[in-house]
């Protein structure tokens, strides 16, 4: 788990993590990532399709899976 300040290791399974988050602020955007929306700063959509997310303070790029573009169609 990437935090502002750390990199933290859970061993809790992703799956049970995510029912203890909020669904308005937590999104999963990949089988192994979870983003907080407001750190989202832009959704680039490519000619294909894809979907890469860049975030407030992260310099990595986050691509979002086919299962969960759907959640940035309107960005």
């Amino acid at each position: 788990m990437l935090t502002l300040d750390a990199e933290l290791l859970l061993h809790t399974p992703l799956i049970e993590l995510i029912t203890q988050l909020d669904p308005g602020q937590f999104w999963q955007v990949h089988r192994g990532t979870v983003v907080n929306v407001k750190q989202i700063v832009s959704a680039h959509h490519d000619l294909l399709g894809k979907v890469t997310l860049t975030l407030r303070d992260r310099p990595e790029k986050v691509a979002v899976s086919r299962s969960y573009a759907h959640l940035f169609r309107q960005m």
